[in-house]
C-alpha cells in the first residue's frame, strides 16, 4: 500500500480527527477528500489547510446535508470516485471521524464500490481494516437490467409507463415487465430495491429509480457500455 498512489476519502466531524491523522500516518496519501456537515465546514477547512501546508497533499471538502445525509454521502463518494479514482492506484475510505450516519453511508458506498474502508481500534493507535465486500452486481443484475436502469436514468429517473420505457429502452413490454417486476424464478429491479413501482388504472405501471438505483447507475459497478 505504501508505494501506491492513493486517494483517501475521510468522513470529518468535530471529534475523531486524530483518526484521519492516523490514516495519513499509516497509509500513503496523494489526495485527501473530506466529507462533512456544513456545521463542521470551518473546522474542516482549518484541518485541510494544515494538511496542505505541512504535507503538501491536495485536499478537498464536500458538504452533505443532515436532512439527506445517507443519500448525499453516498452520492458524494460516487462523485469523488468518478472524478478522481482513475488518477490513483488505490482508494481508501476512513470512517473514524464524523457523524455516525455519515460513517454508515460511507461504509455502504465502500461496499458497493469495493473500496477498502477503515476506522480506528479501541486503542486509537492502529487502523482497523473493514472487509472489502465487493458486491457481485454484475452477476445479480443482467445486461438487460443494466440497460433498463440506464434508460430510466436518461429519462430523468422516472418513467410513467412501460410504453414509455419500451420506446427508450428498445425492449418489448413483456420483457420489461419481467425485468422490472420479476417472476417466480427471477428477482426484478423492484425486488432488488433499485426501482419503486406503482400500479395505476388498467394495470399501468410507472417506475422510479431509488437512491440505490441512482448510485448503481453512476458508480463504477455499472460502467459496462449500453
Amino acid at each position: 500500500m505504501a508505494n501506491m498512489r492513493t486517494l483517501q476519502i475521510a468522513t470529518f466531524g468535530s471529534d475523531g480527527q486524530d483518526g484521519i491523522a492516523l490514516g495519513i500516518r499509516s497509509f500513503s496519501v496523494h489526495k485527501l477528500a473530506l466529507i462533512c456537515f456544513s456545521s463542521d465546514k470551518n473546522r474542516a477547512e482549518d484541518f485541510a489547510n494544515k494538511i496542505r501546508s505541512v504535507l503538501g497533499v491536495p485536499t478537498t471538502i464536500t458538504i452533505v446535508t443532515k436532512e439527506n445525509v445517507v443519500r448525499d454521502t453516498m452520492e458524494s463518494i460516487n462523485e469523488i470516485l468518478n472524478l478522481h479514482a482513475k488518477e490513483f492506484e488505490q482508494v481508501l475510505l476512513n470512517v473514524s471521524s464524523g457523524d455516525k450516519l455519515i460513517g454508515c453511508a460511507a461504509l455502504s458506498a465502500a461496499f458497493i464500490n469495493g473500496i477498502q474502508a477503515f476506522g480506528m481500534d479501541d486503542t486509537h493507535t492502529v487502523p482497523l481494516l473493514m472487509p472489502v465486500l465487493k458486491l457481485s452486481y454484475n452477476e445479480i443484475i443482467s445486461e438487460a437490467k443494466i440497460k433498463i436502469l440506464k434508460s430510466i436514468n436518461r429519462a430523468g429517473g422516472v418513467i410513467e409507463s412501460l410504453d414509455q420505457l419500451e420506446q427508450i429502452s428498445g425492449y418489448g413490454k413483456p420483457l420489461l415487465s419481467y425485468h422490472v417486476q420479476g417472476a417466480k424464478d427471477s428477482k426484478g429491479l423492484a425486488d432488488l430495491g433499485l426501482v419503486e413501482v406503482e400500479k395505476g388504472d388498467r394495470g399501468k405501471i410507472s417506475a422510479r429509480l431509488t437512491t440505490l438505483g441512482k448510485l448503481l447507475v453512476s458508480s463504477n459497478t455499472l460502467t459496462r457500455t449500453s
